[in-house]
């Protein structure tokens, strides 16, 4: 006899003594454009071997694989076994890693989504148990918005998880703790789900991988208004600053702070930068003023922007980097003091002003022209020094942050 679903669906919503699961999706990254560059003799082998090292991995700690979808796997396990997930997810990326460095696989990588809670647990038309709901579908995206490689996990999930029984063989390579296991917790927005979803990345190799780069995208287009506005107010309010009799030589004052790279992925073009008494602030290729990487450990000088979502860590815009070559253009010079401000600015429009010492060279130059500076740092902070020209490091005639006009 078939199965009415819709009556079955419709007792499980008001039924509140559902199943409470551990839902895993492994997803094989790219599999549409692998599948549009070779034949089928192709991408069937790997895709075989996919199916086969998630099958194995998730029956080896204890779960059940569910079902096949082309280029996926869905399995699910008891709800008290949130660790033992997180270690199936762990073991398909080792075993994948394993196999694309034999040559067995090409660039056969998965994104892993986990997620904690109540399903509906139903009897399939082929035989077997299925399972549907939010925490299904949440696995799912969670699944589709990580990088390669990448394994994610709701918050449930970590709450439930025993940490002390997860590894993988670089954390046991390098001593991982438990705690580290974690990347600091984050929120994404996903689709179908009406608000930011927190959720935290495996540490399962040296890094974590992060986000989808479409995913990434999706995410800065979407407060590219909000930090255009904020451009516009940094502007107003230093115009606002600077008198009117005081001409175009006049430095507009703009908020800044200095921190340290904390964590920089030259792959991904994205990192966080640390402050003192400001937290932790996220940055990007697109807020750097010249576009190059960071250097973890290295002292920066930004402005400081609203987050690019509401619950995520501030975004430091206009970052420079101490050793950093970089251009910008005269907003104030002053011969006889033998100091000048340069203003530069990031792909996004965000401005600062650097201090530059000229000494006997501030007579050449004028509001307006073009300079090359190196970024460099004195017991004032940030600066810049002109690129072939003698002078220092800031001086002690104003230095960086020094309001002088």
């Amino acid at each position: 006899m078939a199965t009415d679903h819709f009556s079955l669906f419709q007792e499980a919503l008001n039924h509140q003594d559902r199943p409470h699961r551990v839902i895993l999706f492994a997803d094989l990254a790219g599999s549409t454009e692998m599948k549009g560059k070779t034949g089928e003799v192709g991408w069937l082998p790997t895709i075989g071997k996919f199916l086969d090292i998630t099958t194995r991995a998730v029956t080896e700690h204890g779960g059940t694989v569910v079902k096949y979808l082309g280029d996926g796997t869905l399995a699910v396990f008891d709800g008290e076994r949130a660790a033992e997930a997180i270690c199936a997810a762990i073991t398909i990326q080792e075993l994948l890693k394993e196999e694309n460095s034999r040559g067995s696989v090409n660039d056969c990588l998965a994104t892993v989504g986990i997620a904690t809670g109540r399903v509906v647990e139903y009897q399939a038309p082929g035989g077997g148990l299925d399972y549907i709901g939010s925490v299904v579908d949440l696995a799912a995206r969670l699944c589709g918005a990580g990088a390669p490689q990448a394994i994610w996990v709701d918050s449930v999930t970590v709450a439930s998880a025993n940490m002390s029984k997860v590894s993988s063989g670089m954390g046991r390579a390098l001593e991982y703790s438990p705690d580290d296991y974690l990347s600091d917790e984050e929120k994404v927005d996903l689709k179908g789900f009406a608000k930011p979803i927190k959720y935290r990345e495996v540490i399962w190799h040296k890094k974590a991988f992060g986000v989808k780069n479409t995913v990434l995208t999706e995410a800065i287009d979407r407060a590219q208004t909000q930090a255009h506005v904020q451009v516009q107010q940094n502007r107003l309010r230093a115009r606002a600053t600077v008198p009117p009799q005081a001409g175009p030589s006049a430095r507009p004052v703009i908020e800044t702070l200095d921190g340290t790279v904390t964590r920089w992925d030259p792959e991904q073009g994205r990192g966080f930068i640390a402050t003192a008494g400001h937290g932790d602030h996220y940055v990007d290729r697109r807020f750097l003023v010249n576009e190059q990487n960071l250097t973890e450990g290295g002292a920066v000088r930004f402005v400081p922007l609203p987050p690019l979502k509401e619950g995520q860590r501030p975004v430091a815009g206009c970052t420079v980097q101490e050793g950093h070559e970089i251009r910008g253009t005269f907003q104030n010079v002053r011969t006889d003091k033998g100091y000048g401000f340069v203003e530069v600015r990031d792909t996004r429009g965000n401005q600062q002003n650097l201090f530059v010492f000229l000494g006997d060279a501030a007579a050449g130059h004028r509001f307006g022209d073009p300079a090359t500076l190196e970024v460099r740092r004195n017991h004032k902070g940030i600066s810049g020094q002109l690129v072939g020209v003698n002078g220092t490091d800031g001086g002690d005639d104003g230095g960086a942050g020094s309001d002088l006009a």
